[in-house]
């Protein structure tokens, strides 16, 4: 119950919304009455409820998130990020891009990452002559990132979900992770020009190579920027080194990764003072709110599934269409990509995992890997109409129209869906360094 008390509590009670504080009382007891609830699907058991101590991660890493943000680093990846790759062409939206990946393996949320560097990033590139449509789609793509980088919440849950090992998946995360910011960087490099700026920027450009490309005069210089971001940068490896070596479980890596946030927000970057303090627990403990009334929802739909034995019927229709592993690795994205358009991520995963589960890992598909391909695909739906929240938002930041931002999205949406495939028929790519490090 660690978490509910703490997410759901705290969210009601420091940010005074009663109906809130009621719809979030209502969870705790529903996740109290579906915990722990195994289901058996032949050899496979399947956890149908949630494990309270493992989903504890979820609020201790989101408020270390919160911290490490209030203490001063958003700005200090954004300036590595600008040192790296400002002078590439479309430098700010390269820049936009990077700063997702050092941003996700802080948060492990699209939406927060959104937030916080949607903020700052989307009005710098309309001040340098970005298309403000421009500007939300890439900075609704660039996110797609953090749920499959560690620490991600995704994973979390899908890991409490299947029962498959938390470590194991933070670690099979970080190559595809690496491997789809490399691509969206190929893709803005090749799209920028002829569609990222405005037509007075390329009329007054005195060379058209050189529009977005941020002035060497006006970059971060690298070295300083990385020494600056560098305590940042290590929070991540801190995690995944503790997971590695047994030092602590992913749950209590959360608990170190807050410590770690306040020593560096007080004593090293020297801004994390009580009023900003008390405003990350308080955003962190909404967000948390948020997360588990959806969990708590999506738990009690997935509890009445398995009730009702829909997962064993679905193995049975799934393989009664075909047997063969490629087009039944088709059937499971179609799926999964439809799913994520219309539902929030964590519920979907909690209500699909159960039924894919036994299917998938009876056809010969690797628990983590399946678990990768789900976060991938549900992190595209975040950018796929009629819904994509995570363009809804940008596209609100950016003060655009949605259909414009969806036009502009398309050469992203095409390079998710490339990735997606990738993902899917190449497993090594996700269980190469899980095997390496862990033995997995």
């Amino acid at each position: 119950m660690g978490p509910l008390l703490l997410g759901n509590f705290l969210g009601g009670m420091l940010l005074r919304v009663p109906i809130g504080f009621a719809l979030a009382l209502a969870s705790i007891i529903t996740l109290w009455l579906l915990t722990d609830t195994p289901l058996t699907i032949g050899a496979q058991r399947i956890v149908a409820g949630i494990t309270p101590f493992a989903l504890l991660a979820i609020p201790l890493f989101i408020l270390a998130g919160g911290i490490m943000n209030a203490g001063g680093i958003t700005r200090r990846l954004l300036g590595l990020a600008d040192a790296v790759v400002g002078g590439m062409r479309g430098g700010l939206a390269q820049t936009n891009v990077l700063s997702s990946l050092f941003f996700g393996g802080i948060s492990g949320s699209a939406v927060a990452d959104i937030s916080s560097l949607g903020r700052i990033l989307i009005p710098a590139m309309k001040a340098r002559d970005y298309k403000a449509a421009y500007t939300a789609a890439v900075t609704a793509a660039a996110p797609i990132v953090a749920p499959i980088m560690p620490p991600s919440i995704t994973m979390i849950v899908y890991g409490v979900v299947s029962g498959t090992s938390i470590g194991a998946l933070f670690f099979a995360g970080i190559i595809p992770a690496i491997l789809y910011i490399a691509m969206l960087m190929v893709a803005v490099h090749l799209t920028v020009r002829k569609q990222g700026f405005t037509e007075a920027a390329i009329a007054k450009a005195p060379d058209p190579k050189l529009i977005g490309v941020t002035p060497k005069e006006e970059r971060p210089r690298f070295w300083p920027a990385l020494i600056a971001a560098l305590p940042a940068l290590l929070l991540p490896l801190v995690i995944l080194a503790g997971i590695r070596f047994g030092w602590f479980t992913p749950t209590e890596a959360a608990a170190v990764a807050v410590v770690y946030a306040l020593l560096v927000g007080i004593f090293v970057y020297r801004e994390l003072t009580w009023k900003k303090l008390v405003t990350a627990f308080a955003e962190s403990a909404l967000m948390v709110g948020l997360i588990m009334l959806v969990l708590a929802a999506a738990q009690l739909y997935s509890w009445a599934l398995t009730s009702g034995g829909v997962p064993q019927a679905a193995a049975e229709a799934i393989f009664g269409v075909t047997d063969n592993l490629i087009v039944l690795l088709i059937l499971v994205n179609v799926m999964l990509l439809i799913a994520g358009m219309f539902i929030e991520a964590n519920a979907a995963l909690i209500i699909i995992t159960p039924i894919l589960l036994p299917v998938l890992t009876a056809a010969g598909v690797d628990p983590v890997h399946l678990g990768v391909i789900i976060v991938v695909n549900l992190g595209i739906g975040l950018i796929t109409p009629p819904v994509g929240i995570a363009l809804m938002l940008s596209a609100e930041i950016s003060k655009v129209k949605l259909i414009s931002a969806v036009r502009a999205a398309w050469p992203f949406l095409v390079v998710g869906l490339v990735y997606m495939l990738l993902i899917t028929y190449i497993p090594q790519i996700s269980l190469w360094l899980p095997s390496v490090l862990l033995g997995e």
